[in-house]
């Protein structure tokens, strides 16, 4: 009989994959969202703990993928807004958008060398993330 804890992880980390094929399959290499526009069911989060065991709730505009790994982007951290991507004052602001692979590579660097990406959710922190990348996909 397996090991229920290892049995979860496994298929938790399954659904994190599927995530990231189902963003693959899309041809999006990254998507960015804005959480005060986007009106999401729930507000995407996480809770990061720093060297000195500090935790701070950190908010999330976006999933990147880079070197077929799956990274959060941190809203205010990470070295992207979504004024990049209208001209002010002649468009309207863009409650999602979506880049191609080469195109997040140019715009969101290496997420290994920069600040502002992570890996690290809890399983439910995760599942909200996942529900905002759908709603994401449904405003586009």
């Amino acid at each position: 009989m397996g090991n229920n804890t290892s049995d979860s992880k496994r298929l938790f980390n399954q659904a994190i994959e599927r995530l990231r094929d189902d963003m693959q399959s899309r041809e999006i290499g990254a998507i960015l969202w804005d959480n005060s526009t986007a009106g999401f069911h729930y507000i995407p989060e996480t809770t990061i703990t720093d060297k000195d065991g500090k935790q701070s709730v950190i908010r999330i505009m976006g999933l990147y993928i880079y070197d077929n790994t799956l990274y959060l982007v941190e809203e205010g951290m990470a070295p992207v807004e979504l004024t990049e991507f209208y001209t002010d004052g002649v468009e309207v602001p863009p409650v999602v958008v979506t880049l191609t692979e080469d195109s997040a590579m140019r715009h969101l660097g290496d997420p290994r060398k920069e600040k502002g990406y992570t890996t690290i959710a809890s399983d439910e922190e995760w599942l909200v993330i996942a529900d905002c990348y759908f709603e994401a996909l449904a405003e586009e």
